[in-house]
């Protein structure tokens, strides 16, 4: 599986959605592990290293795919946090999560 067709741009907002549900007030630390299937240090790993994601990785894929999901899903009501770490329109982090997923096998 290949991502080649995302864009620097797109690579940078899937960085930024992953270090908003690591750094922001999006989840409370207790359901953190229960809303991701990985622990919050597990997926500050993954936007750590980012210089070198491995997409085929298990974790890089569960923790890019859940931090979509959950920031877009889950009622956190943190606009102004979703404004700050994020910076970009929800309708544009739908759409990446869209091509992430069509890309990732999930669709």
């Amino acid at each position: 599986m290949t991502f080649q067709t995302l864009s620097g741009e797109e690579w940078d907002l899937i960085l930024r959605c992953l270090k908003a549900a690591t750094e922001g007030p999006f989840f409370p630390e207790w359901e953190f592990p229960i809303l991701f299937g990985l622990t919050r240090e597990e997926v500050r790993s993954v936007w750590a290293s980012s210089t070198g994601l491995d997409t085929q990785d298990a974790t890089v894929r569960l923790a890019i795919n859940n931090s979509f999901a959950n920031l877009l899903g889950y009622p956190h009501g943190e606009r102004e946090a979703w404004d700050r770490l994020i910076s970009a329109p929800r309708g544009e982090v739908v759409r990446i999560f869209g091509k992430w997923r069509e890309h990732d096998g999930r669709t």
